[in-house]
Formats: structure tokens, C-alpha cells, sequence
């Protein structure tokens, strides 16, 4: 029903129908928001750079193949938008965990909070992996972002970044590795 109704919109987009393309916003602009924000990790910027990709898909809509699925085509923009934007950035930092140096400035990064039980509720929990999605390159945070946020296939997530299915599952491998050795890490020192 959903990919209906966005090939509907965007038939009627492509047509230069404004409403149309402004109903695909509204849907799509929550999950994209979302995405965009745990890549830049700043909501202002993540604000920003959601409306630029609303932009970019609206001039873009004319090219749009409806024999594609509309949110792969909006993923892909928002995903190249972000990746492009960490890069001309410059502020992302690859961290060894093995590194003493690296592990101080990761506990700089991510906020050292008191160990009670109440904090391992499911939120807090959730809350302590977005800050440590930190210390993944851009391309493993695109990809579990997409696999666990989005609950995206990896054969849609291979379309969404155009790279080949092995490449995702060594980025989503590698990536739960580092954060895997982090919170093992973590819970050391919390004893």
C-alpha cells in the first residue's frame, strides 16, 4: 500500500504537482530526520541537512525511475548527502580502542553517567549506543543505521550505498565489533 501511494505522489510529482511531492515530505521527512541525525550526531545540522535533501530529491524527481522504490531513491540521497557532508567536515575521527590515548578521548566524547540499575533500562541502553556510534566511520554507521534503525534488507542497503552485498556485511561486522569491544570495555570499568 505505501509503495503505492508513493509511486502515485511521485507520478503526480514528476507532472510538476507540488502538493503531491509535499505529501511524500510529510511522510518521509521523520525517517530521513532520523537518519540524518545519528550520521551527524548534531541536530541543528541534521535539521539542515534534511531539508537540503528534501531539495535535492525535489529537483531530482523528474530523473526518478518508477520501476525503483521511492524511500531506496530518498535513502541513497540522504545517505551520499550526509557521507559528503562528514567528509568535507573533517570532524570524524577514527578511534583504537586499544589505543589508551583514543580511549580517553572517547570517554570525553560519550558522557560518563552514574551506574545504577535504573540505567540499564532499555532507553539509557539506547541512548548509550547512539552516543558510541561515535567512534564508527561514516560508511559503518550508514549501514547499521540502516539495518537496525530503518530495518532495512541487506540487499536494500547494498542499493541504498551501492556497494556489493559483502561489502555491507563486513561494514555491519566490523562495526558491531568496535562497538561490542567498546561496551565490554565499559562494563569492565563499571565492575
Amino acid at each position: 500500500m505505501d509503495r503505492l501511494s508513493d509511486a502515485s505522489w511521485v507520478e503526480a510529482s514528476q507532472r510538476g504537482d507540488t502538493a503531491a511531492f509535499n505529501r511524500l515530505v510529510l511522510k518521509w521527512e521523520k525517517p530521513v530526520y532520523n537518519l540524518v541525525l545519528r550520521m551527524l550526531q548534531d541536530p541543528d545540522d541534521a535539521a539542515e541537512t534534511t531539508q537540503e535533501i528534501f531539495l535535492r530529491a525535489f529537483r531530482a524527481i523528474r530523473n526518478f525511475r518508477q520501476d525503483a522504490n521511492f524511500s531506496t531513491w530518498l535513502y541513497r540521497i540522504a545517505a551520499n548527502h550526509c557521507l559528503t557532508r562528514l567528509r568535507k567536515r573533517g570532524h570524524h575521527r577514527s578511534y583504537s580502542l586499544d589505543d589508551e590515548d583514543s580511549r580517553m578521548a572517547i570517554d570525553r566524547q560519550i558522557p560518563q553517567q552514574e551506574s545504577h540499575e535504573h540505567q540499564f533500562l532499555l532507553q539509557d541502553a539506547g541512548e548509550r549506543v547512539r552516543q558510541a556510534l561515535v567512534l564508527l566511520s561514516p560508511d559503518q554507521r550508514l549501514v547499521l543505521d540502516l539495518k537496525f534503525f530503518q530495518e532495512m534488507t541487506f540487499e536494500e542497503i547494498a542499493a541504498v550505498v551501492q556497494v556489493p552485498l559483502s561489502t555491507v556485511k563486513s561494514r555491519l561486522y566490523d562495526g558491531l565489533a568496535v562497538l561490542k569491544q567498546h561496551f565490554s570495555r565499559r562494563r569492565q570499568r563499571i565492575g
